[in-house]
């Protein structure tokens, strides 16, 4: 028989969800510019090498990666023509696929300047 989880004290829990919540918004104010955009380019190469691992122990094949993630355009003139169409749309769905295509574009800008 698996042994008894741990009862958590509600209200120690609520009081960290509530420190935790204030404290990352807290941090963030804290930071210049170019300390957010080194931890973003720094957060961006985590999940690149994570993914890159992954990819080199064999849980993901190379087909799968290029089956699962077309090349993206990354281009200003690609950024500028997605935010545009998500300033025209009113279909709350076409809204969501073009955030997230305007967030693997912004991604993958980050990722290619973090190389270079």
């Amino acid at each position: 028989m698996p042994a008894a989880a741990k009862k958590k004290d509600p209200a120690a829990v609520a009081l960290g969800r509530k420190g935790g919540k204030k404290g990352g918004l807290a941090r963030a104010a804290k930071l210049t510019p170019a300390q957010r955009s080194a931890s973003a380019r720094k957060a961006v190469q985590a999940r690149w090498a994570k993914s890159k691992a992954k990819r080199s122990a064999g849980y993901i094949s190379e087909s799968q990666i290029d089956e699962a993630a077309p090349v993206i355009d990354t281009s200003k003139k690609a950024l500028y023509a997605c935010l545009k169409r998500i300033k025209e749309t009113n279909d709350e769905d076409e809204l969501l696929r073009l955030a997230e295509q305007l967030q693997r574009i912004v991604f993958r800008r980050q990722y290619q300047n973090a190389k270079a």
